[in-house]
């Protein structure tokens, strides 16, 4: 997860990604439904069962899922190697200087595993949890 820095974003006039150490570009994140249903509530349990793989809650009450993963381009001095031809995202991200994971961590509500997850809808009494099923010996698509 980010780190909060007590640096301010007056204090920059570029974006600070060789100090930040490029945090933007070690993970994608994909919005997703926010989840209402059981099935719903439950694929987010199974994503992160996932290495590598988190959901999170962003300051205007999305849900995104997060793949943990560096980008191709990202070089050991932090600086990306096709700059010049960067994704259009990339080139948004951070602007204005203070909008990314530099200043202020982008999470409401992180989880990094189903642990986490389940305790966050627990105590907002949300009802997840599916019944359990007797246990059955045979296959019901298996014919005798």
């Amino acid at each position: 997860m980010p780190r909060k820095t007590k640096k301010k974003p007056e204090q920059y006039s570029e974006l600070p990604c060789v100090e930040c150490r490029a945090q933007c570009c070690r993970y994608i994140a994909v919005e997703i439904d926010t989840p209402r249903t059981k099935k719903e509530y439950d694929d987010i349990r199974w994503y992160l069962l996932h290495e590598n793989v988190n959901v999170f809650i962003d300051h205007d009450n999305a849900w995104h899922i997060e793949f943990r993963t560096k980008c191709r381009a990202l070089g050991p001095d932090y600086r990306c190697h096709e700059y010049e031809t960067r994704p259009q995202v990339c080139r948004d991200h951070g602007w204005p200087i203070g909008a990314c994971e530099f200043f202020d961590s982008p999470h409401k509500a992180y989880f990094n595993h189903p642990e986490a997850y389940e305790r966050y809808l627990d105590r907002r009494k949300i009802d997840w949890r599916y019944r359990r099923r007797p246990r059955v010996n045979r296959r019901p698509d298996v014919d005798e």
